[in-house]
């Protein structure tokens, strides 16, 4: 049988909810997960069964009957899969300074999809200046310019997880245009647009904003559909946080099916949610609202993080006009 390549998180999705009984003998295998629920991320329902391990690879899935390894765990009740995506993490710098991320594999998650707003690439000088201290005080180098250079310095860290990120609209604009608050030019917003057909033939998922903060507020929706557009040409999305998750929030809607329509790209809205006292019981009119949009044609989908809890910078409070 083919040998697939084990992430620890495989392991950890097991170990996470308990270790199960121990037992221990000689055999073709290293490790056996007996008796668990096996979700092997094909889409098939899930099915009781073993699965084992040889070195660093899965080496047999299904039912093993009395066939031996060194260890053997009984883990029926548990899941067993490959390992769990992160739809929205910040580890790109993280995974540099300790390839480890033991906050992720003690979790099951073994992808990570990073680029909220802000990317890796693209890099000028001038932002490499600006993180100076920041390299400094946590020993790492920012030696790349674009994805080819940063997926070539994360493949040496050999981290424990894997990691896939956007192009951040904030990151062009700070690439390009700077901070200030103004459009771009006509050369600057082609410059952006060329930057992302680049950076998407070297492994972007798509284009990402992070619409309350500047300065990304100071882009206008025809800036991003050009930058959407770019992206749709090579088969990405538009992942956004929206312009407003307060008292704004159709308005924001309103923009990100904008986007979807006019580039013709599939559109996710990042951890959903509504602000404010104002919006206390109105989340069932924004899904009602993505649902519309999705019976209109569009293919717009959004995802939540699992608490009641919200938390970001105080920039986000500075209103995007005096």
């Amino acid at each position: 049988m083919e040998t697939v390549k084990l992430g620890l998180g495989a392991l950890a999705l097991v170990l996470a909810c308990g270790t199960g009984e121990r037992g221990r003998g000689t055999g073709p295998y290293d490790v056996i997960l007996k008796g668990g629920w096996i979700v092997d991320g094909s889409g098939n329902p899930r099915y009781r069964g073993d699965l084992a391990i040889s070195g660093d690879r899965v080496a047999a899935v299904g039912f093993l009957g009395a066939t031996q390894a060194r260890e053997t765990l009984d883990v029926a009740g548990l899941v067993v899969a490959p390992g769990f995506i992160d739809m929205l993490g910040q580890s790109e710098i993280n995974v540099l300074i300790d390839n480890r991320l033991l906050s992720k594999v003690t979790q099951g998650i073994t992808t990570e999809i990073t680029g909220e707003g802000g990317s890796v690439a693209p890099l000028t000088d001038a932002l490499v200046a600006d993180d100076s201290d920041l390299m400094k005080h946590y020993h790492f180098d920012e030696d790349w310019r674009d994805l080819d250079g940063y997926f070539g310095h994360f493949a040496r860290t050999r981290s424990t997880v894997n990691l896939a990120t956007f192009v951040g609209a904030t990151q062009l604009r700070k690439a390009v245009v700077g901070r200030e608050d103004r459009q771009a030019t006509p050369a600057e917003l082609a410059h952006m647009v060329a930057l992302v057909d680049t950076l998407m033939e070297q492994g972007a998922l798509g284009v990402s904003t992070s619409l309350e903060y500047a300065p990304a507020i100071y882009a206008p929706t025809e800036e991003l559909i050009a930058l959407a557009k770019a992206a749709r040409r090579h088969g990405g999305i538009y992942a956004t946080h929206m312009r407003s998750e307060g008292g704004r929030v159709d308005a924001a809607l309103d923009e990100a099916f904008r986007i979807a329509r006019e580039a013709d790209i599939a559109v996710e809205i990042w951890h959903l949610k509504v602000s404010g006292r104002q919006n206390w019981g109105r989340m069932p009119h924004v899904l009602a609202r993505i649902d519309s949009a999705r019976a209109a044609g569009l293919d717009v989908t959004a995802d939540q993080y699992p608490y009641v809890a919200g938390a970001t910078s105080l920039a986000a409070s500075i209103p995007a006009c005096a």
